[in-house]
Order: structure tokens, then sequence, then C-alpha cells
């Protein structure tokens, strides 16, 4: 297969689970070519590209807060954002909130100013913007908040509880994942409630080249799943 032209890519949340995946696999993709953008407040960590058409660049910032100030999106390009964090490390709801929802409707906002035509939110299943629960009530309220942005394409992904390593990992997390991978060990069906956070980075990677033919789509778990496979036999 021969290789693409570049597409322009600003990925926010690269540092995390999903984002540092989807941030791997587009690096080391040899048969499509991204111009990629991460904004962090730390390195993230990156592989060598691949695709001799690829490029990366990180602008670092001391807050994400603060990228709002300069360039998050780019004209014609996709603007992903796997940004978020737990109600544990921020402190509290409403500290939760005001990065879950707030920040990430700021640069989403910012994004489209910029220019992006296509956005790739990395949300969470039963995502409810009427939900009487906090997390899904924050994450509906942001989908709906960026299905109203007036992005061409938009992409809502819904996984369910993700399985992966990655640091600081609570208590009930890690029993979750326990719980998760010793039902895939003995059979039990679960595609439908958890997913490997590599597989929703590979979709990620995969639709950032073949977005949906509707304006606005959500895709769930066993979806995502499947659209990894086909990035794996394609990329």
């Amino acid at each position: 297969m021969s290789a693409k032209a570049a597409t322009q890519v600003t990925l926010l949340g690269s540092t995390g689970l999903v984002g540092s995946s989807a941030l791997r696999y587009m690096l080391s993709s040899s048969n499509y070519a991204y111009s990629l953008t991460t904004i962090t407040r730390s390195t993230p960590h990156t592989v060598s590209c691949a695709n001799a058409s690829t490029t990366h660049s990180n602008r670092a910032v001391s807050d994400i807060a603060e990228a709002v100030k300069g360039s998050v999106g780019s004209p014609g390009g996709v603007y992903i954002t796997a940004l978020g964090t737990t109600r544990r490390k921020a402190g509290g709801v409403a500290a939760q909130r005001a990065i879950d929802v707030d920040l990430n409707k700021q640069l989403a906002a910012k994004a489209r100013e910029d220019g992006s035509t296509y956005v790739i939110l990395v949300s969470s299943a039963g995502a409810d913007a009427k939900s009487s629960g906090a997390y899904p009530q924050m994450k509906g309220e942001l989908e709906e908040s960026i299905k109203g942005m007036g992005f061409e394409k938009t992409v809502i992904l819904r996984p369910g509880f993700l399985l992966g390593d990655r640091p600081g990992i609570s208590m009930g997390e890690a029993f979750g994942q326990k719980l998760f991978y010793g039902f895939r060990r003995v059979g039990l069906p679960v595609k439908g409630v958890c997913i490997d956070s590599d597989d929703v980075g590979a979709a990620i990677a995969y639709l950032v080249h073949h977005p949906p033919t509707e304006s606005v789509s959500t895709i769930v778990n066993t979806e995502i799943a499947a659209l990894a496979q086909q990035w794996r036999g394609d990329a």
C-alpha cells in the first residue's frame, strides 16, 4: 500500500492511557502519515516515526489551561481529545469537572476557532447529560457541547472499563482490571463492558484517516474493538 498524504492532527491527553496509545499507533504507522502536534505538561513517551512523511512536535505548557493562548487546532485538521482525570486525582467532583468538562470545552472551541474540521472525543460508556451520576453526567454534557461546536465531523468514542497499565491506579481500578482479566481467561462474555486501552488508541489512529460518513457518530465498545482490528491489518 502506498503512503498517504500527511494529515494534520492535534492530540490532547497524549500522556494518558488512551492518548499515549493513540500517539504510539500514529507514529508507528508505515502506511499512513501524520503531521502530529501534542500539547502536554510533561513530555509524552514516543516511538520513532515509521513513515518518512510523519512528523511530531510537542508544545510543552506549564498548565494545560494555558494551551488556549496558542494554537490548538489547524485549518482542515483533526482535533483529538483524550484529556481527562479522576475524582481522586483531581481532589473532588468540582475539580474533576473543571478539567473533564470546562477545560475540554475551552480547548475544543479553540481548536474549532483555529480551523479544525474533525473532532474525535474519547468519552465513556454510559455518558448521559441527564444522569444523576456525576461522572456520566459530565461526559454526557461534554458530548452535547462538542456536538454543537460546528465541526464538520464529530466522532464520540464510548469505551467501557479501560484495561491497561497506568501509574497511580486506584485500588478500585486495580480490582476492576483483575476482575475483567479473570473473566476473560475463563471465557465469560465481557466484550461489551471492558476494552483494552490499546484498542481505543488503534481505533483513533484508524478513524483519523477513515472518518464515518455521518456528520456525528457515536462508537461503542465492540465497534471500537472492530476498528482496532481493521487498523492492525491496514497500518
